[in-house]
């Protein structure tokens, strides 16, 4: 049934992805919408914009706008004439989101960052098991809010697992995001680069090991907005590495 207006908010991730799982659905059931794409990534939400115009979208059915979270997303969420709102992105920004929104009661849909564990025990086919961390880990550059990011894996077989885990990652090609060969690209700001760095520093100050990697990669012609592939073990639960999103090619090693 329709709701009336949905704000639809996107991170950079996944821009145009993510829109597509939440503007046709919303659009069936008759809505009209108003859409604002990450500053970072607005490009690809203001060309199918114009797609929907070539379409012969009627107009006001979808709107874009651009801009920052504090400006424009705020509103977005607090708007009196708006009836749901539904967002991707960080747990921090989607609390925001809930507390704007309940004071007109809107319909809120949130889909929040965590810390997903992949949980290995001693009778596991280890190549297997290696295999599905080195993919898990490394997607879209682990900037993904389902990144395996965080494995627990039995004492007996963890230092097996980390050795394939290593040898695998240094097959995996790190690089110039518009080369076919590419696997794994840039980092979305330096920024971000910054804060990967930090959490790979704090957990080595807390007592960790980089088992491989742990520093930013410089990519020929392109400099060094890029992480390379980074392998942390001996991971304490109490550690910020193993507890908040890194949102890189990062990978923790708890053991039990």
């Amino acid at each position: 049934d329709p709701i009336g207006v949905v704000s639809i908010i996107t991170p950079w991730n996944f821009p145009f992805w993510i829109l597509s799982q939440k503007l046709p659905f919303a659009l069936a059931a008759g809505c009209a919408c108003v859409v604002k794409p990450s500053e970072m990534t607005p490009s690809t939400t203001v060309m199918l914009g114009e797609l929907l115009i070539e379409a012969g979208l009627p107009a006001g059915v979808v709107n874009i706008v651009l801009g920052y979270g504090p400006g424009v997303g705020s509103l977005m969420t607090a708007h009196p004439a708006v009836d749901m709102v539904t967002f991707t992105g960080s747990t921090m920004v989607g609390k925001a989101i809930s507390a704007a929104a309940s004071g007109t009661l809107k319909k809120v849909a949130l889909e929040l960052g965590g810390k997903n564990p992949q949980v290995i025990f001693p009778d596991s086919d280890l190549e297997s098991a290696a295999d599905a961390v080195t993919f898990g880990v490394y997607f879209n550059t682990g900037q993904c809010c389902n990144s395996g990011s965080r494995i627990i894996v039995h004492e007996d077989i963890a230092e097996a697992l980390v050795e394939r885990v290593v040898e695998m990652s240094k097959h995996v090609a790190f690089g110039d995001p518009l080369d076919p060969a590419t696997q794994v690209g840039a980092i979305i700001t330096t920024q971000h680069q910054g804060k990967i760095d930090d959490y790979v520093r704090e957990a080595v100050a807390a007592g960790a090991e980089i088992a491989l990697g742990g520093g930013p990669l410089l990519v020929p012609g392109l400099g060094g907005q890029f992480y390379q592939p980074t392998v942390v073990k001996g991971v304490t639960p109490e550690m910020a590495i193993a507890r908040e999103e890194v949102f890189g090619p990062v990978l923790s090693v708890l053991t039990f």
